[in-house]
């Protein structure tokens, strides 16, 4: 076994020490339940020592070098370590001129401009949202989604109109029939691609297209998942630009690539890195291994919450920093209301700040690879181009991304990553701050855009019970039983547990009067109520109290605690038990229902 070593001057120990110390604070557990599967089935170890890391042609090298693992440039620009793109949602509130003006002059070095909130969009009202914007010093990064190639076309003509000489002009134009096709549920289509071709392909400083995992981690996709779908898009790109004219090693530096991440901070740092393992791999397969992949990185928009809001502002600096770290060359922060009708001043200038501070204070860009040597980074890393690899394998084998979306096969498989989540989050395994955990019922939730928004979200369900409650804002009766200091942990987590459907709670004063407590139920105006003590008190008055709190007009009663017989009690709220479904059942008896 490995040897573990715990530093200077402390004697050495071997693997079988320290699973020997393991057992002894485990008090009889397995050693199993340290680990933990992710919903693609990647295993995560409590340890992990370099007798788990198997070195390879992939996880070798040096930044800079073949396979670029470690990051496509040997040192880094400490000034500009990796762009700062802000979004603008053009169509949506605070995606105009005004807006982009400001956040050019707060230290935004690049622009992504989202089309996803308009179905078309010309080269004049182009011209007007960038009106003095100096697209020659800010790169502009497009995301066309619903417009598809024609949003692209309309640039170029801006382009054209505004610079005669556009040969030393960098932008990534993006062109992304995939994330078209999943947005809009239709069929892959490069229809235009060849127009776009025959305009830009003399344009070296602009990139064509773009192999977007993002778009399918929006849609419920999984990280190994990701890095399958995204290698996919590329090579599918490769022979549509192919068929067009472009040869693939003229073709390959003009794909970017656009991955999501999100507050799973080492897996985030662990995929970007895979990535470009995995660029890699394609790349010399086609005689390019020289060529390194430019890496798109954006704040995972599935983690976004409209409830407590603010929380997203730490969801975002965690994905942030995984970005950076990684090295990825462009970064898109999305502001903290970015689920909903409109962002402001505020949300987009904390957005662009969390870039800058990590820039310019935290130094995040002055070491390269900074995760590299950490035997969890690097076995994760290994561990996802592996799965990837292999997934991407069966997609090709059975016929290409192409056929596989528009059979509908894709979306099937992320329909069940979907599902995978909601059951993590249903049992809080998936704990969701502000919204499954620790809910704040005195923030009000941020307004609902006024179209839906395309993808999947961790939150959403939670966000169509609480816009329910926030109605009638209901209130649910603590019945305590005994003292405060043992009743006070289980009424504290039913609380909680309540308020992730928008119920307040009504605390009783405890003690083991069933009469007084049935009084307080009574007197408190709530029509639910949840029983909170501890198992001995269960055992000696639950049965009775639940009986007058019925008596009393409980339209709905729970204990706090895992299920015993007791026949008035109409459900049970525990550590590990169900959330979601919990929630919907006691706003279902209050005449509160959702689809959700």
């Amino acid at each position: 076994m490995a040897e573990i070593s715990m530093g200077s001057g402390f004697a050495p120990h071997s693997e079988a020490d320290w699973l020997a110390a393991v057992e002894t604070a485990l008090r009889g557990k397995a050693f199993d339940s340290l680990t933990t599967k992710d919903v693609d089935g990647i295993i995560r170890q409590p340890l992990y020592t370099d007798a788990a890391h198997k070195t390879s042609d992939t996880t070798a090298g040096l930044p800079g070098l073949a396979p670029f693992t470690r990051g496509a440039q040997a040192v880094s620009d400490k000034y500009l370590p990796w762009h700062i793109a802000q979004r603008v949602v053009v169509g949506r509130g605070a995606g105009d001129n005004e807006h982009i003006l400001t956040d050019l002059a707060g230290g935004v070095s690049a622009l992504l401009l989202d089309f996803s909130a308009t179905k078309s969009i010309s080269a004049d009202e182009l011209d007007s949202l960038l009106e003095g914007v100096m697209l020659d010093i800010a790169p502009v990064v497009l995301a066309p989604a619903a417009c598809g190639v024609d949003s692209i076309l309309a640039f170029l003509d801006l382009l054209a109109r505004r610079h005669e000489d556009s040969q030393s002009f960098r932008a990534h134009l993006n062109f992304d029939p995939f994330a078209v096709a999943l947005a809009d549920a239709g069929l892959v289509s490069s229809q235009g691609l060849e127009t776009l071709v025959t305009r830009a392909a003399n344009l070296p400083g602009l990139d064509l297209m773009t192999a977007s995992g993002a778009a399918f981690h929006n849609e419920g996709a999984a990280p190994s998942d990701e890095l399958a779908y995204m290698l996919a898009a590329l090579t599918e790109n490769l022979r549509i630009l192919e068929a067009h004219g472009l040869l693939p090693g003229e073709a390959l530096p003009r794909i970017t690539l656009t991955l999501s991440a999100d507050t799973d901070f080492f897996m985030a740092i662990a995929k970007i890195r895979s990535a470009r393992q995995l660029f890699h791999m394609v790349a010399k397969n086609i005689g390019c291994a020289h060529i390194a992949p430019i890496i798109h990185c954006e704040t995972s928009q599935r983690a976004y919450s409209r409830l407590d809001p603010w929380v997203n502002i730490l969801r975002a600096t965690v994905a942030t920093l995984a970005a950076g770290i990684a090295g990825a060359e462009l970064i898109s922060v999305a502001p903290c209301s970015a689920t909903s009708d409109s962002d402001n001043m505020l949300t987009r200038r904390i957005a662009r700040n969390t870039q800058i501070i990590l820039q310019e204070e935290s130094h995040i860009g002055h070491v390269s690879d900074a995760a590299g040597g950490s035997w969890y980074v690097e076995t994760l890393t290994q561990q996802l181009t592996e799965q990837a690899w292999a997934m991407f394998q069966s997609i090709e084998a059975a016929g290409g991304l192409t056929e596989q979306v528009n059979d509908g096969s894709v979306r099937a498989q992320l329909d069940a990553r979907c599902r995978d989540y909601e059951a993590l989050v249903e049992t809080r395994d998936l704990p969701l701050v502000g919204v499954s955990e620790f809910p704040n019922l005195d923030e009000a939730p941020l307004p609902a855009p006024a179209t839906a928004q395309s993808g999947y979200r961790h939150a959403q369900k939670f966000e169509a019970l609480r816009d329910l409650a926030e109605r009638v804002k209901p209130k649910v009766f603590l019945a305590c039983l005994g003292t405060a200091a043992t009743f006070t942990p289980r009424a504290n987590f039913a609380a909680n547990t309540y308020a992730t459907g928008g119920m307040h709670a009504v605390t009783g004063a405890g003690g083991s009067d069933i009469a007084a407590i049935a009084q307080e139920f009574a007197d408190s105006g709530a029509k639910i109520a949840v029983i909170c003590g501890t198992d001995d008190d269960y055992g000696a008055h639950a049965g009775e109290l639940a009986e007058a709190l019925r008596n009393a007009g409980a339209a709905h009663l729970a204990l706090a605690g895992r299920p015993r017989d007791i026949a008035a009690i109409d459900d049970y709220c525990f550590a590990g038990g169900p959330t979601l479904s919990f929630v919907q059942k006691v706003l279902a008896r209050l005449g509160l229902e959702t689809d959700a």
